[in-house]
């Protein structure tokens, strides 16, 4: 029998927690799966919700870090807690659809691949509507790695697209890929280096909130977040020489889908409160972009929040409508 692991890095929101969890046991339908949360929150903010986990589940194991990792380091941290031979990612904001776990749970124990690529879809903030599928027209079965990371290695940095052979992830470290906010999907890089083929799991699993305020907790330093990606795919050229040419070419896929430099975007941004003057100095002062765009950007950095973000909303509004 093959054993899965739901693995959870966790940090201070309790409620989405518990909904995440209680999610993964529903998918799970019976299947014997176990679940590791390792909480970053330094507090007992989580702990009444971990208590009741565990006196009800006793699969699901936690532990508190006992300093605070951040986000990519205690991604490895849990990941490194499971014992299982598959360990699948997820976010705590997000939660597993109806009989997904089970049906990854199914999978597994007919398919050996190092790595499994799990479908997803968009959600709003309360999950009242599916805004669409990250991949919605990809095919389920074998794919061939050079094109997938061409194509759509964009869709891996989410954390909940990732199904790990623990074998496979543990020939790899991470190291490399420190503070990018990406060592999950360097590790993925450095894994489907020495392969032909990978499997995609086409049925979306997890419903990902891709809208409201709080959606993103690293949204205080968005552009270290889309420059860490950028600079977390220089790193897998250069170490991976098979997949150099497809890295690259996902790494330009990945600046234009997420258009973070447009002015929609930007503006969107801003209001948000994800884009501003620090993130200005650090991340865009020094990168060669036409100065008009630059000059945009400055702007957009020393404008009131207030100012656009009723504006922003508008927008938002008018295209949530069906």
């Amino acid at each position: 029998m093959t054993t899965l692991a739901i693995c959870i890095p966790t940090y201070r929101r309790p409620a989405l927690l518990k909904q995440c969890v209680l999610s993964a046991v529903a998918s799970a339908q019976g299947r014997p799966v176990s679940i590791f949360i390792a909480d970053d929150s330094m507090s007992e903010i989580n702990r009444p919700v971990l208590d009741e986990f565990k006196a009800a589940y006793p699969f699901v194991n936690w532990m508190r870090n006992p300093v605070n990792l951040g986000i990519d380091q205690n991604i490895r941290h849990v990941l490194s807690l499971s014992d299982c031979d598959y360990s699948w990612m997820i976010g705590e904001d997000d939660i597993f659809l109806p009989g997904a776990v089970a049906a990854m749970y199914d999978l597994l124990q007919v398919r050996t691949e190092p790595y499994v690529f799990a479908n997803y879809q968009y959600v709003t903030e309360d999950h009242s509507k599916v805004l669409g599928a990250a991949l919605p027209d990809i095919a389920e079965g074998v794919h061939d790695v050079p094109s997938f990371i061409a194509n759509n290695l964009w869709a891996v940095g989410f954390l909940g697209s990732c199904v790990f052979r623990r074998d496979a992830l543990s020939a790899t470290s991470g190291e490399a890929y420190r503070s990018t906010y990406f060592t999950h999907v360097g590790r993925v890089l450095d894994i489907l280096g020495g392969e032909a083929h990978m499997y995609v799991s086409a049925q979306p699993a997890i419903a990902n909130r891709a809208q409201g305020d709080d959606t993103f907790t690293w949204k205080q330093d968005s552009f270290g977040v889309f420059l860490g990606f950028e600079r977390m795919c220089a790193i897998a050229a250069d170490a991976n020489a098979n997949l150099s040419a497809a890295i690259r070419i996902a790494a330009s896929n990945y600046r234009r889908k997420f258009a973070y430099f447009s002015l929609k975007t930007s503006f969107r941004l801003r209001s948000e409160g994800a884009f501003d003057l620090r993130q200005y100095n650090v991340y865009i002062k020094q990168l060669e972009l036409e100065p008009w765009r630059k000059a945009w950007l400055f702007t957009l950095a020393l404008s009131p929040r207030l100012l656009i973000r009723p504006f922003a909303r508008l927008y938002i509004a008018a295209r949530s409508k069906p």
